[in-house]
C-alpha cells in the first residue's frame, strides 16, 4: 500500500494511476490523515478483441503471398 500526499497526487497523477493499474492501493493523505483511497477496479472484466488479421487469413488466405494491408496500399496508389 502506497501513501501519497494531496499535493503529490496533483503533480504526479499519472504515476498514481500507473500504480493503481498495476494492482496497488494508494492512500491519499492530508496532514497525516487518510482522506481518500484509490483502488484498482476489479469489477469490470478486461475486454479482449478478436484477432481480425488471423481471421481474415483463415477465411481468405493470403492472395499471391501479399498481406491485406499491402493490397490496400497498392490499390490506393493505382487510383491516383
Amino acid at each position: 500500500m502506497k501513501r501519497v500526499s494531496v499535493g503529490a497526487v496533483q503533480h504526479n497523477f499519472s504515476d498514481v494511476l500507473r500504480a493503481v493499474a498495476a494492482g496497488e492501493e494508494v492512500q491519499v493523505v492530508k496532514r497525516k490523515h487518510v482522506v481518500a483511497r484509490v483502488i484498482p477496479d476489479s469489477g469490470s472484466p478486461t475486454r479482449e478483441f478478436p484477432d481480425f488479421v488471423s481471421r481474415s487469413r483463415d477465411l481468405f488466405g493470403t492472395p499471391n503471398g501479399a498481406v491485406p494491408s499491402g493490397l490496400i496500399v497498392e490499390d490506393r496508389s493505382e487510383r491516383v
